[in-house]
């Protein structure tokens, strides 16, 4: 099952909502509702249906300036020629997904830059159209909304400025560090090991807040801090995988002598005879000598256990399209991206029109570990 769908497209890139985004959305709009709107400061006597509502409005642009956020981010890479495969919104924002890093720490440096002053300018006109309208509008709702939106782009713009990565400051931290040091690895470890410092002070502020009684705003910081944890780390590790893979091409991974299966075979033949006996986890699919698509045993799982002897591997395929195919002399980080994004877990390696390999995301990253391990 997909973790994400997708929501709309924006200057040529794919936007997706991550399931967990709902998480955050619904905690969002209770806080504002129940907590935040209500207090005395803020808007004290309107009714509660008029609070929920300022809640889901308020939370949707929120949202909204998050995705601009990202989007400036995407724009830059764009103009610089990094291909962006897409924007995905999640529990705690939102990433844009880079196909290759920058090729320089210049590049970097604009990229990470983008999203906070997009924050910042945000955070400048919300103000702006909340001074206009506390001048002339009677109601307070809007102005309080535009407050509330204020505020929040300019802490969005000053959280992404801690010097931690995978954050924009800890970004702006590795391309001043790459730029200096000219070695990316030392820059993002770095970077990476100052970002799981403040994740750890986050979590340590995020208890002492649980046990002062700021149950919210604790759980808040701990949630935090898990999350750039996490992200430090991943990302430190994607780093080191791309520099190991991109010096590794797809022949040399390749599984060479590969098995297929006719088009019209029945799945209970395929299961018998082929994914019982060589225990692979998928086939290619032929008709005569044209390759039509794969099948993997997680199609099979698909149909009733009584239907197989009816169904035709043609039936249950993925059928052959670009993303599925590489060529030999590609290397494994270009491999591992395309994989990612097709779905299937594996590559039909193509060479004069004919099937020459194939090639699974678990051989990659077995690849990887064992370099790990070593020390490479």
């Amino acid at each position: 099952m997909k973790k994400s769908f997708k929501l709309i497209t924006v200057l040529g890139i794919p936007v997706e909502i991550n399931y967990s985004w709902f998480i955050i959305f619904g905690l969002v709009v209770y806080t504002l509702a129940v907590y935040y709107f209500p207090s005395p400061s803020i808007a004290p006597d309107l009714s509660p249906s008029t609070y929920w509502i300022m809640a889901v409005i308020s939370a949707v642009l929120l949202f909204a300036c998050l995705l601009l956020h990202e989007l400036s981010h995407s724009y830059i890479a764009k103009i610089n020629q990094l291909p962006i495969s897409g924007i995905t919104l999640f529990i705690f924002g939102g990433v844009a997904h880079l196909e290759k890093e920058p090729d320089n720490p210049g590049i970097e440096f604009r990229m990470a830059a983008a999203g906070p002053l997009m924050s910042i300018f945000l955070g400048t006109l919300f103000f702006l159209l909340n001074i206009v309208l506390y001048s002339f509008v009677t109601s307070r709702i809007l102005y309080v909304i535009t407050d509330y939106l204020s505020l929040l782009n300019f802490a969005v713009a000053i959280f992404n400025l801690i010097p931690g990565f995978p954050l924009d400051g800890g970004r702006l931290l590795r391309a001043a560090i790459w730029h200096f040091s000219g070695d990316l690895r030392r820059a993002t470890f770095i970077a990476s090991s100052i970002g799981k410092g403040v994740a750890i002070i986050m979590i340590a502020l995020g208890f002492f807040a649980f046990i002062m009684g700021s149950i919210l705003s604790g759980l808040w910081f701990i949630f935090l801090g898990f999350f750039l944890m996490e992200a430090a780390e991943t990302s430190y590790r994607q780093m080191r995988m791309k520099k190991i893979l991109s010096s590794v091409k797809i022949q040399n991974l390749m599984t060479k002598n590969v098995i297929t299966v006719p088009v019209s075979i029945t799945l209970d033949r395929l299961v018998e005879d082929y994914f019982f006996k060589f225990r692979f986890a998928s086939f290619p699919v032929f008709e005569n000598d044209t390759l039509m698509g794969l099948v993997t045993f997680h199609d099979i799982k698909e149909v009733g256990r009584e239907n197989w002897h009816l169904t035709e591997a043609k039936k249950i395929m993925t059928p052959i399209r670009d993303d599925l195919l590489a060529r030999k002399d590609d290397d494994l980080m270009e491999a591992m991206v395309k994989i990612i994004n097709n779905g299937v877990g594996r590559l039909l390696v193509i060479e004069d029109h004919k099937l020459i390999g194939i090639l699974s995301q678990k051989d990659i990253i077995r690849l990887f570990e064992f370099k790990e391990e070593i020390g490479e």
